[in-house]
């Protein structure tokens, strides 16, 4: 019976055994014992702000309003890292790459270093991990979905959970930066005004110590009072007196009423020059004074101002915080999914016999045009 098989194998068009038998074999043997069977850990997440309305209690809530800038943005930044230089060397210094992906245990076609990649360099090995790690955003709902490729069911959700892990240490890098960058000014004019208050409170205390005042319209109000008693009880004499002098000239009281009359009258023009009048007087105090007082009161605002503004930046950089919610996490496969064996196998044969058809129908045109 063998040499039955044989001998038809033999009369086959050497062709079609080249093209479609010698191939479809080989695949035969390679996907059907010994390719390595490769696990697929995958994880799923959103990044979205606190103005999306995001809940992790359904899927239909995290599917709604997702297309914000910021959070589009940061999706895209996680895109970019995971297949970057970076992600690969950071991962390769947890899990040593070169040994999950160059064990013995996978087939010297596909491992890292075997016949198909025989290299141990990291630009190449960057190159294998890429083929091997992927992440699709759909940017319709703003989902990633991350794949991790291994030949050991452990080392794929490991190699993903990582880089789950990095992806939530950039959000949170991506958050610190913005509430600097957004606060930042904000806080520099707290500090500018609060050194611009010091500066005027301390400038209005020298010169109260300076010129021994509190406070020139407060002293000056209380001096004008003062006055106004002394101008009251100097009336009351002089109205005295001239009772005593119209009715009793020679009443002995008249020179007393005099001499008090006169000292109330050097005591009125005394207070008056503390008043106006002199150098040392409060009016003379007070334009300096009030513009003091000016300073101090413009430094308070601008300090209220800018406390308000340094209030509002952190409302908006809280508002513009992002978070990475993760949907599913990485699971640990209890099956390989690839490669797929029959269908990589019914595949090499439809091809084969494709290029045997195109081979098949050239020689014979070449057949022709010799006969001819």
């Amino acid at each position: 019976m063998l040499q039955s098989v044989w001998t038809r194998i033999r009369n086959l068009n050497k062709l079609f055994l080249y093209v479609v038998i010698v191939p479809t074999a080989l695949s035969i043997i390679y996907f059907g014992f010994l390719t390595s069977p490769v696990y697929i850990s995958e994880s799923a997440f959103v990044v979205y702000s606190p103005s999306q309305h995001v809940s992790s209690s359904g899927l239909a809530s995290l599917l709604s309003g997702l297309g914000g800038s910021n959070s589009t943005s940061a999706a895209e930044t996680i895109h970019e890292y995971v297949g970057s230089w970076d992600a690969m060397m950071a991962l390769n210094k947890a899990y040593d790459l070169k040994k999950v992906y160059g064990g013995d245990n996978v087939d010297i076609f596909d491992r890292f270093g075997g016949v198909f990649f025989p290299h141990s360099s990291h630009v190449k090995l960057l190159r294998y991990y890429q083929s091997m790690v992927t992440d699709e955003l759909d940017n319709t709902n703003g989902i990633t979905k991350l794949k991790a490729r291994a030949y050991g069911a452990v080392d794929a959700r490991k190699i993903n959970a990582f880089l789950l892990q990095k992806s939530q240490d950039i959000v949170n890098r991506l958050n610190e930066r913005a509430r600097a960058k957004g606060v930042y000014y904000a806080q520099k004019d707290v500090t500018t005004a609060e050194q611009k208050l010091r500066d005027a409170t301390i400038a209005l205390a020298n010169y109260r110590n300076r010129h021994g005042v509190f406070s020139p319209p407060a002293q000056s109000a209380l001096q004008l009072g003062m006055v106004s008693k002394l101008q009251d009880h100097l009336i009351t004499q002089k109205t005295q007196l001239d009772a005593i002098r119209a009715h009793a000239p020679s009443n002995p009281q008249i020179p007393v009423l005099q001499s008090s009359i006169k000292a109330l009258q050097g005591e009125i023009q005394t207070e008056n020059a503390k008043v106006t009048g002199s150098k040392q007087s409060l009016a003379s105090k007070d334009t300096e004074y009030e513009r003091l007082s000016v300073n101090q009161l413009l430094a308070q605002k601008l300090l209220e101002a800018a406390v308000t503004s340094l209030e509002q930046a952190r409302l908006m950089a809280q508002k513009q915080e992002l978070y990475l919610e993760t949907i599913s996490r990485p699971n640990l496969p209890d099956a390989p999914q690839e490669p797929h064996r029959v269908e990589d196998i019914l595949a090499t044969l439809l091809i084969s016999l494709l290029v045997w058809g195109v081979l098949s129908i050239l020689v014979a045109g070449v057949r022709e045009h010799h006969a001819r």
